[in-house]
């Protein structure tokens, strides 16, 4: 070791022996809540939200970083916490992974009208954000008769018989999953199945240090502060334009890596209890759509009891095949009817997956309600 790193190594078993890493760590929360305080309105509501959005977000990259999911075998995760308007039909999951190793993901679709799977590095709240090497839609993938498939996770090419192709690089560490769900109630997600089948996993098992403690802290702290950040850019970009709905910014969207057959469009309704903002939509030929709506920290809001999200299939149609959508606090007494939940204000999340051509910002009408 030389002795620039012994003295790295000297400074870290410093800060954790004098509590310096612990004080870090709650300066980067405190942080994190000042920058809610500051990007959000002196509402009971909204700041309630924000600081319990907080709390969620700890909450999660705590358990990752301090009980981290096991490497092996691979551990999916299914995904509860609510960000970048997570949308209500889809199910999310992750896998931690290692980008030397070569995996076979196996599985049965279900009910699954729409799946797919990514292999990515980098995360979420950071610099660099979340990178793909490689993306496999139910288009992509080779279903049997049954609706069993199998793909190959690897640095290298798999040979024809073995299974699909999902390229890996020595960076990559997870696997993101997809499932749509058009009536998550009664249908069933897929079954997944991943094993490691080359490559070598060194023990894990390690004494707690001082370099491991920087780690677990550090690095939720900074997660914490960074998704906060990142997502409420999202929001004070989309309140540039109110009651309106228009296409993502690239610079944006590449931050977060969704599907790359979607078109994402978002909007930011700010509405009193006796407005509703009307919507026009006239949906193409694609393979899926849906419109949600999310709070101010784009948190998706609960649809199971007040319908605040509708897709491609509980949205009914004009005799023209138009969609017309009410957004408001109170019933208007319209069949397309989303709630605002008690919100005044918050976001809206418009996606086409795979439709036939680009797609025009959707008409939107501000009107009183008698």
């Amino acid at each position: 070791m030389s002795k620039s790193d012994q003295e790295k190594e000297s400074a870290i078993i410093k800060k954790a022996i004098s509590g310096e890493s612990w004080n870090e760590f709650c300066d980067l929360l405190k942080a994190a809540g000042q920058f809610v305080v500051d990007n959000s309105a002196e509402d009971e509501l909204e700041r309630s939200e924000g600081f319990r959005y907080l709390a969620r977000l700890l909450a999660n990259s705590l358990q990752d970083a301090v009980e981290p999911p096991s490497l092996k075998p691979p551990t999916i995760q299914y995904r509860t916490t609510r960000i970048g308007a997570d949308n209500p039909d889809f199910v999310y999951a992750s896998v931690p992974i290692k980008g030397s190793l070569t995996y076979r993901i196996s599985g049965r679709l279900n009910d699954c009208y729409q799946f797919n799977i990514g292999a990515f590095h980098g995360r979420l709240g950071t610099a660099e954000g979340l990178q793909s090497t490689g993306f496999l839609n139910q288009n992509d993938l080779q279903i049997d008769d049954q609706g069993y498939f199998t793909v190959i996770a690897s640095c290298q090419a798999p040979q024809q018989d073995e299974g699909q192709w999902l390229p890996l690089c020595e960076e990559s560490n997870s696997f993101i999953i997809r499932q749509t769900l058009l009536d998550p109630s009664i249908e069933a997600k897929a079954d997944l199945s991943i094993d490691i089948i080359a490559g070598e996993l060194h023990s894990l098992d390690q004494p707690m240090s001082a370099k491991r403690l920087e780690n677990m802290l550090g690095r939720p702290a900074m997660m914490v502060h960074g998704i906060t950040q990142q997502f409420l850019g999202w929001t004070n970009d989309f309140m540039q334009c109110k009651n309106q709905i228009t296409e993502i910014k690239p610079e944006l969207l590449g931050m977060a890596k969704g599907d790359p057959n979607c078109q994402y469009n978002y909007g930011y309704f700010e509405l009193a209890d006796n407005q509703a903002l009307r919507i026009l939509l006239r949906p193409p030929e694609c393979d899926y759509w849906n419109i949600q709506l999310a709070n101010h920290w784009l948190e998706s809001f609960d649809s199971r009891s007040i319908i605040s999200s509708l897709n491609m299939r509980s949205a009914a149609k004009e005799k023209d095949g138009t969609v017309v959508i009410m957004v408001s606090a109170n019933d208007p007494g319209h069949t397309n009817w989303l709630s605002t939940q008690f919100h005044q204000r918050g976001v809206i999340a418009l996606r086409w997956l795979a439709a036939d051509a680009k797609q025009a910002n959707p008409l939107t009408e501000l009107i009183t309600l008698s």
